[in-house]
């Protein structure tokens, strides 16, 4: 039962409140928008985000059908149709890196807008992440450096410069509004993303605001604080014998 995974939520809740800056998207930036469009952006996400269909356990089932063709269902996938599950949070595009920076969580919420306003979201199932917790993220990373994380904000940072110093939380890996909340949305969709993998509940997963790849097991680094990508490759890996990650960052 897909709907018993404790990495995903099948149905859109009314947005929760964030504790992210209200001036998330920078003064001037690209990202910039008027007010308006945020509402509208919001209202399109209750209304179109739906729960999947139960699934049966993974079984082959033959059918005819036009001109007598045979359509083959295996591991629960129907053959020729492939299942993608998507993962968004609508608050991912809320937390803010600071003004000038290049790292801009809101175009996660322009590329969602971009498959709502397409219809792309139609193929899909859609999910809103469960958050990972401080438990599931010491799976790769240290238990300091996790800590770290969950309590630093941008008015107590002045008080543990040693340990921004530590975890190399300085330009590029700034301290923000919603730092760990952050992580957590977006570890959790590619975690969740993994687990209905292993599952054979979807062929092909999507979480835009994952591949935080640079962070390491001690420190942050390159606009990254939660390695996402190891976590989800040590989740394949309780099914899968190898993984292979292809890395296509632009850079």
């Amino acid at each position: 039962n897909d709907l018993a995974s404790p990495w995903a939520s099948p149905v859109i809740t009314p947005a929760r409140h964030t504790r992210a800056r209200s001036d998330a998207n920078p003064p001037g930036g690209i990202a910039s928008r008027p007010p308006a469009a945020v509402a509208s952006s919001r209202a399109h996400i209750h209304t179109f985000i739906r729960a999947p269909t139960l699934r049966l356990p993974p079984q082959e089932v033959q059918r005819k059908g036009k001109g007598n063709a045979v359509e083959t269902k295996q591991s629960g996938v129907m053959a020729g149709k492939a299942k993608i599950s998507y993962f968004y949070d609508p608050d991912v595009g809320n937390f803010y890196y600071g003004q000038g920076h290049p790292m801009k969580p809101h175009r996660v919420r322009m590329t969602h807008n971009l498959l709502l306003h397409y219809g792309i979201y139609k193929e899909m199932e859609v999910f809103r992440p469960s958050l990972a917790s401080a438990e599931d993220m010491t799976q790769f990373h240290s238990d300091e450096y996790i800590e770290f994380l969950r309590l630093i904000t941008p008015d107590n940072q002045h008080e543990h410069m040693r340990q921004l110093k530590r975890f190399n939380c300085a330009e590029d890996c700034p301290v923000f509004d919603g730092l760990f909340n952050f992580c957590q949305i977006y570890t959790g969709g590619s975690v969740g993303g993994a687990v209905r993998l292993n599952h054979k509940l979807t062929d092909t997963v999507v979480n835009w605001a994952g591949g935080l790849h640079h962070a390491k097991k001690n420190e942050a680094s390159g606009f990254c604080y939660v390695n996402d990508i190891v976590l989800a490759i040590l989740e394949l890996l309780k099914a899968h014998q190898r993984v292979l990650y292809i890395d296509i960052d632009i850079h």
